[in-house]
């Protein structure tokens, strides 16, 4: 290995290191808080080391700190772009499943959870890690590994900055990721407001009874009970959900 060779490849290695570990703190089943931190550097270590020897572009080499500080956070800001996206993606099962609490009542049942770090809710939280199950389940960290090695051919480490016209689509994605968490959680919400109209017409003509001793434990129960008849559908639409995700991903990657 001659001395060009391996300045390359280390300066290659320190660039590529900062995308990955901006990624990994990122990335929800990654950036858990009770994950602890060294099992998280020594694999965006390894998968830095094994991208490196693959890399056969040539790397700016900064000539300065002022260069070298602006390389590192280009690639920083790469790897937090990237990673943010997918934490949004996962965001709408947890927006998701607290529209139904919300409505269910069950904000109440809220709790602080450390490992989010903020307050989540009983539905949220168990649609949430579905979501992470359902997505580790049909390989989708495969996916995600592929989708950040071709971004080093989409983006290259010598690569321009975030281009507006990829800032403003990254900005259109999150009403659209909003539309779809309430669409996720539109049938329940239908079936209580139903429910409350119901209960509405029963006070006025039964006025003796409690409509919100009776309606709070209905209210729960019709909400398992519909989750419960759509589970099975939910994979279809998990499906088509994360591949969305990998569109997303990739059509950013092209417009950067």
């Amino acid at each position: 290995m001659t001395e060009a060779v391996f300045i390359n490849f280390w300066w290659s290695l320190l660039l590529i290191f900062a995308r990955i570990a901006a990624l990994i703190i990122t990335v929800p089943f990654f950036a858990w808080r009770g994950i602890p931190v060294m099992p998280r550097i020594f694999l965006a270590f390894v998968l830095s080391v094994m991208l490196a020897l693959s890399n056969n572009g040539e790397v700016v080499i900064p000539a300065t700190d002022i260069e070298l500080i602006f390389l590192l956070v280009r690639e920083l800001l790469t790897g937090l772009v990237l990673g943010f996206l997918v934490y949004l993606f996962f965001s709408v099962f947890l927006m998701a499943g607290q529209f139904m609490d919300h409505k269910a009542g069950l904000m109440m049942a809220g709790s602080f959870d450390p490992l989010f770090g903020s307050q989540v809710t009983l539905l949220g939280q168990f649609f949430y890690f579905l979501g992470v199950v359902f997505y580790l389940t049909i390989d989708g960290h495969h996916m995600l590994f592929l989708a950040l090695k071709e971004s080093f051919t989409a983006v290259p480490l010598a690569g321009p900055m975030l281009s507006t016209p990829t800032a403003w689509y990254y900005i259109k994605i999150f009403p659209s990721l909003f539309l779809i968490a309430f669409q996720i959680a539109a049938p329940i919400i239908i079936v209580l407001w139903l429910t409350d109209l119901a209960l509405g017409f029963l006070s006025r003509v039964v006025p003796q009874i409690h409509v919100f001793i009776v309606g709070l434990p209905l209210k729960i129960a019709l909400v398992l009970l519909i989750f419960l008849l759509l589970l099975p559908q939910v994979g279809v639409l998990l499906r088509d959900f994360f591949e969305l995700l990998e569109k997303d991903l990739l059509l950013i990657m092209e417009n950067w």
